[in-house]
């Protein structure tokens, strides 16, 4: 019997030096529901057991790295024809190629900005305007002068990198301060552990000073006296600044972002070497502070789904960054990033740390999707209800995973041919309407909402007819789905600034109060047309529904519920 393996990388063996740019990079590179109707899927059912006769699966296999020491020859001549010549670095078994991969390739680099602030733009001028493109544009001025199909390319969940602009440190200034958090505690309650932590990294630990109930000022201001670090959770429900910043990240990376800021006294720690279950945007705002990155320690920590513990000093390794983030810098770290961050003895260092993409993978989509598309594959394939070989247990499990018998690969094929059939029944647009709707509705509300060119007439709603010409109020307010036997619309139009990132974990469809309108099924496609159409406007009498009081009903409905706006 062969035990399980696991490989671990060795962050100490391997130290890549930062590369560093002196110029501005000029790269030109730009980058609910839970089952469909009824007459699609009888259609799919007939197309998909047509096919189930005749059809077969077919596979290319995929070899496995093996990238270390080995005593044999032939592993020395794997070693020799290997392309990375860093791949000696890493004691393994059994080694995983692509995550290999990763770190071997997880290398920090250093750019520089060399703009003055009479050649940047406002960030925040940019995020207020409504226009679809603004969330993109507002990104790529973030990240300058990396462009964003160089960010998705090369360092998006593969490895850290760091803005630095000595010419422009006000880029930041005035999206939230030190006084910005004095004034909080004055006018706000604050809890600890929902609003506000206090902590400090001293001795190789973390302590954390918590009571129960709101949080004292002047019990907190003594602890920051004393070298002790103040936390702020979600401060995006209070700054209107980071309100801005966070529904530029949600709407262009279209899943739930969070925001948390850090004010660290001078010659403090907050918190222990760590990794977090995000992708981490850090903007220091106020103060300098040293900032250390390491490789993750093993391949099972690569795009982790959760985040660490602790660490210890001699858990970690060397770093591959190790620098002074001063105010406007930017610093991004893909989840499973170990870090630490010290304040410098001249100042406190405050920096505001933005994420995304926590549980948004791959893993989540298909954790969502399968088990309905295994009860789908159930009812359109009968090879899924065959029952299993009668001596199956003879031949398969972990006591025989050595033996080179022929059933094991016949069973083995079996479970391929199962797997085509639930790729071809599954769920798999519902699956992401799923996730959509869950975002919508777990999402920050609209930062504005655009102006109609006439929208009113003497503060009374205007009365549509036939020729009326509407549109949504935003491009991403709303998401349709068929539910049974019904088109659903989900809204975002009543989501709480106040409950961001509480709901996000349990948000469900229709959890949000108000946030979905129902209509008969013969109306979906006049709403796919609401949905697609923007920002074009939509005349009332070219919808595609049978009935033109219906059409009217329809729009009036979704008017009245603040979603349409009416266009001259």
């Amino acid at each position: 019997m062969q035990a399980g393996k696991r490989t671990r990388f060795s962050p100490s063996s391997c130290s890549p030096s930062v590369s560093r740019e002196a110029e501005p990079e000029r790269d030109l590179g730009a980058k609910g529901p839970t089952s469909s109707s009824s007459g699609e899927r009888k259609h799919e059912r007939e197309m998909e057991q047509a096919d189930d006769r005749d059809d077969d699966l077919r596979m290319e296999g995929c070899d496995e790295t093996n990238c270390g020491e080995e005593e044999d020859e032939e592993a020395q001549e794997a070693s020799a024809d290997a392309d990375d010549p860093d791949d000696s670095q890493v004691e393994e078994e059994d080694v995983d190629a692509e995550r290999l991969s990763f770190l071997n390739n997880f290398v920090a680099e250093v750019i520089e900005d060399l703009r003055s602030p009479d050649g940047v733009e406002d960030g925040l001028g940019i995020v207020r305007d409504p226009d679809p493109s603004a969330s993109e544009q507002f990104f790529q001025w973030l990240i300058h002068p990396l462009s964003v199909g160089r960010f998705h390319e090369q360092f998006w969940e593969k490895r850290p990198f760091l803005i630095r602009r000595p010419r422009n440190r006000s880029l930041y200034e005035g999206w939230f301060e030190k006084e910005d958090i004095e004034t909080l505690f004055e006018r706000e309650t604050l809890k600890y552990g929902m609003n506000v932590d206090v902590t400090k990294y001293k001795d190789g630990a973390r302590a954390n000073f918590s009571t129960e109930g709101a949080a004292k000022a002047n019990q907190v201001w003594k602890k920051f006296a004393k070298g002790w670090s103040v936390r702020i959770l979600h401060p995006q429900r209070w700054s209107n600044s980071l309100f801005l910043l966070l529904s530029a990240f949600e709407r262009y990376w279209h899943c739930v972002a969070g925001c948390n800021a850090y004010l660290t006294p001078a010659k403090s720690q907050g918190f222990s070497p760590h990794y977090d279950d995000i992708e981490a945007f850090v903007l220091q705002t106020e103060g300098k502070k040293r900032w250390r990155c390491y490789r993750p320690r093993s391949l099972d920590d690569v795009l982790p789904r959760f985040s660490s513990p602790d660490f210890s000093q001699d858990d970690i390794g060397d770093p591959i960054l190790d620098e002074i983030l001063e105010p406007g810098d930017l610093l991004y770290m893909p989840r499973g990033t170990i870090h630490q961050a010290e304040a410098t003895s001249d100042t406190h260092s405050l920096h505001i740390t933005v994420s995304v993409g926590q549980r948004n993978t791959w893993s989540d989509y298909l954790e969502l999707a399968l088990p309905r598309a295994l009860e789908l594959a159930w009812e359109d394939h009968l090879l899924l209800r065959e029952s299993l070989p009668r001596d199956f247990a003879t031949y398969m499990g972990v006591a025989h995973s050595d033996k080179d018998d022929p059933r094991r690969a016949a069973f083995l094929e079996r479970v391929i041919l199962c797997m085509d059939r639930l790729v071809k029944s599954g769920p798999w647009d519902s699956a992401v309407d799923q996730m959509a709707v869950k975002f919508l509705q777990a999402r920050l509300p609209l930062p504005h909402v655009p102006d109609s060119e006439a929208t009113k007439e003497g503060g009374s709603l205007i009365k549509l007819n036939m020729m009326s010409k509407v549109r949504l109020v935003a491009p991403d307010v709303a998401r349709f789905v068929v539910e049974e036997d019904s088109a659903v619309l989900y809204h975002m139009l009543n989501n709480s600034r106040a409950l961001h990132n509480e709901l996000s974990d349990s948000c469900e469809a229709g959890s949000v109060p108000g946030s979905s309108l129902e209509f008969p099924l013969d109306f979906a496609p006049a709403l796919e047309e609401l949905i697609t159409a923007y920002p074009t406007p939509v005349c009332v009498s070219n919808l595609s529904i049978d009935s033109k009081q219906a059409a009217l009903d329809l729009v009036t409905q979704l008017y009245k519920s603040g979603l349409l706006v009416v266009m001259k």
